[in-house]
């Protein structure tokens, strides 16, 4: 049997610095290290929300990526 034990969780802010010729969002990443693991989706929404409003580009999408290794029980 084995388990997942938490490594690193990051927080992703993509932010829309523009449009290109077709009209397609451009996207630039702003990630933020030391995310709580156990952070739920509503937390992780509001500070999303929060340092948004203090950046120069609109929030185009939010992601929490969890990396985990697998550890042999």
């Amino acid at each position: 049997m084995a388990t997942f034990q938490p490594v690193e969780s990051k927080l992703v802010l993509k932010l829309q610095t523009g449009t290109d010729e077709w009209g397609k969002p451009q996207v630039s990443s702003q990630t933020i290290r030391g995310i709580n693991a156990a952070a739920i989706a509503d937390s992780v929404q509001v500070v999303a929300s929060a340092l948004a409003g203090l950046l120069e580009y609109p929030l185009y999408d939010t992601q929490k990526q969890d990396t985990d290794s697998v550890i042999a029980v």
